[in-house]
């Protein structure tokens, strides 16, 4: 920490993560002017910046989304740095980041924030006060005492990954304890793979934390390896690579976040093809056949246990889970691939596999309890679209370890206020901030199901601040973004990272026009931004975060994602889907202007009853 606190901060951010640094960075150059000693103010209570990435990470753990997409707009990684760049690594880009927009003395680090309140009838803008704790670094315990500091506005970035999430199973964490009950740790404590060296370990959970510990430990070398599995997932590999398709091995090499295209997927789409979600559905189906005759499974991409039920199974439902390593110890019971189907196409496993031929990774249902006596799981049969998977009932199973990966949940006892939102799922303008008071936002709270959260930081917080300092009015346009959980979903904060980039771009008025892009930069860059995925830089081409940088970043780094696809790569992915999705839209156009001179005549209402209600429910992010 360089400096004293402040008595007083414009803005004040809570959580040194990527989605505090980037607010951070766009309060110093585009917030509002502050007087000296009210400079702005991020406290983060660890003692170093990097969030989960920091403090929650482990060994050989990798972005699953790429770089292109994960950095921030006008600050990249190298061209020649991997696609998925490791944890440490991406912390290193982080500080390279503060370090590039001098955004230190505005950092105090091992400061942590204990509460929030009003200033009862504030007369200068001073509404917030915040008790703030520093902390010593190696010890962990409070130096001094709780400091107050006055601020105007609050950024809460304090992420989606800090509490773990453990539900109570009997027998092994309930209390009274038993004594036969295995280890157990939180997938937040497993840093090596000395933790799960020669044991028998049950990995709960199925999410793409809990497919790297089943990895890791068959690695290790674990004995055994269980995963406990509610529901199901749909695996995804974050490459697209290693096909072999009519005697030719496709290794494309191409990260799938950066597949959908613009053009008709998210922009010049007519309000009725958004609400209704079509592209999603249609997307999906086709996906689902391409799927079948390159793996033989339409489950997931070589998947072939775990699966979701079928009417669960797509972009429109779920995550998708691209930590794909330990699919195919998973897949070795089921795997049933038809020499004729292997003919003609199917998929090539890594060498971690093929070297392990008698390693597998057995998935069990989501134990109940566990036995007090002998410490072995106890399960219910499995879902009835699982039911081929029988290790649950074939073989004992008896963890030595039990490794929670059930992510976590989050915690807003601190915000002593009731008139604060209790988190993002009160936050009625975008899950952001509220009509009620804009000088309290939320960034970095929802999941996309195929992409990154710190680029929707970037553009949630060009949207607060537009909102808070009056610049735009508050949007009204359907939220058509948000992807369609089930009502008993754990999870329920998940949105479609295109359509909600695309949203926030156009609340801010930064979403260009094509004939825009045609008019200042020419065919290169429109056809780029067409062809390209929704990266943030795209939205800084125009509008009033315009950077001088974004152009070049266009025409080298994101025309490269586009250059590997190959042509016909950008046939099937590009051309063809934006052809299909044109018309879709271009009949919806024509249906709109028919209904608008029939429906008068015929008495019918004026907005066609299919369109009326566009609003999903509001984000939720729920506790245990």
């Amino acid at each position: 920490m360089s400096s004293p606190l402040p008595k007083r901060a414009s803005t004040l951010i809570v959580g040194g993560g990527p989605a505090g640094l980037v607010s951070l960075r766009y309060v110093v150059e585009y917030g509002e002017r502050w007087s000296e000693g009210e400079e702005p103010l991020l406290v983060e209570m660890e003692a170093e910046i990097g969030g989960t990435f920091r403090w929650r990470g482990y060994e050989n753990a990798e972005l699953v989304s790429s770089k292109q997409l994960t950095c921030f707009s006008d600050f990249r990684y190298p061209l020649d740095a991997p696609d998925h760049p490791s944890l440490p690594d991406y912390v290193k880009y982080l500080n390279s980041y503060v370090s590039h927009f001098n955004l230190t003395p505005y950092i105090h680090t091992a400061t942590k924030l204990l509460s929030l309140s009003k200033v009862p009838s504030p007369t200068d803008g001073f509404k917030h006060s915040a008790k703030l704790q520093l902390i010593d670094s190696i010890s962990k315990q409070p130096i001094g005492q709780p400091i107050c500091i006055l601020a105007k506005r609050v950024i809460i970035t304090t992420g989606l990954h800090v509490t773990p999430n453990i539900p109570i199973i009997p027998g092994l964490n309930s209390k009274p304890s038993s004594p036969n009950a295995p280890e157990w740790i939180h997938s937040s404590e497993y840093k090596s793979r000395p933790q799960v060296r020669d044991k028998e370990v049950l990995v709960l959970g199925c999410g793409e934390t809990g497919m790297d510990v089943a990895y890791e430990s068959i690695m290790a070398p674990s004995k055994r390896v269980w995963m406990g599995v509610r529901t199901g997932f749909l695996s995804f590999p974050k490459v697209l690579n290693n096909f072999r398709v009519f005697g030719t091995t496709f290794d494309g090499n191409l990260p799938i976040d950066g597949l959908i295209t613009n053009l008709f997927e998210t922009a010049y789409v007519h309000p009725w093809v958004s609400a209704s979600h079509i592209r999603w559905f249609i997307s999906d189906a086709i996906i689902k056949r391409v799927l079948w005759f390159l793996t033989g499974t339409e489950a997931g991409c070589n998947q072939w246990a775990g699966q979701l039920p079928l009417e669960r199974q797509g972009r429109a439902y779920v995550f998708l889970n691209k930590s794909a390593k330990a699919m195919p110890f998973i897949n070795r019971p089921f795997y049933s691939l038809s020499p004729i189907h292997k003919f003609f196409a199917h998929y090539i496993e890594d060498q971690s596999y093929t070297q392990n031929p008698e390693k597998k990774i057995d998935i069990v249902p989501f134990p109940k309890a566990f036995d007090a006596q002998t410490g072995q799981a106890i399960f219910d049969p499995p879902p009835e679209h699982r039911k081929k998977e029988t290790a649950w009932k074939r073989e004992v199973c008896k963890p030595d370890l039990v490794v929670f990966c059930t992510g976590y949940q989050q915690e807003w006892g601190w915000l002593g206020d009731e008139e604060y939102p209790r988190g993002p799922d009160e936050c009625d303008i975008r899950g952001v901030t509220s009509e009620k008071d804009l000088s309290v936002a939320f960034i970095g709270f929802v999941r996309p199901g195929v992409g990154a959260i710190p680029p929707i930081a970037e553009m949630q917080i060009q949207l607060f601040l537009r909102l808070s300092h009056s610049k735009i009015p508050i949007p009204t346009s359907p939220e058509t973004y948000h992807l369609l959980h089930s009502p008993t979903s754990r999870i329920q904060y998940g949105v479609d990272h295109s359509t909600y980039m695309s949203t926030l771009a156009k609340d801010i008025g930064s979403a260009p026009s094509l004939k825009q892009l045609w008019k200042e930069y020419g065919w290169f860059v429109l056809f780029v931004y067409c062809f390209g995925a929704a990266f943030p830089t795209f939205y800084r081409l125009t509008g009033p975060y315009k950077s001088d940088q974004a152009q070049k970043i266009v025409e080298t780094e994101l025309w490269e994602t586009i250059k590997r696809r190959g042509v016909i790569g950008n046939i099937f992915m590009g051309v063809i889907p934006m052809s299909f999705y044109a018309l879709v839209n271009l009949s919806a156009y024509i249906l709109e202007i028919v209904w608008t001179l029939v429906a008068p005549l015929l008495g019918l209402p004026e907005t066609p009853l299919f369109s009326i209600d566009t609003t999903q429910p509001k984000i939720k992010i729920k506790t245990m």
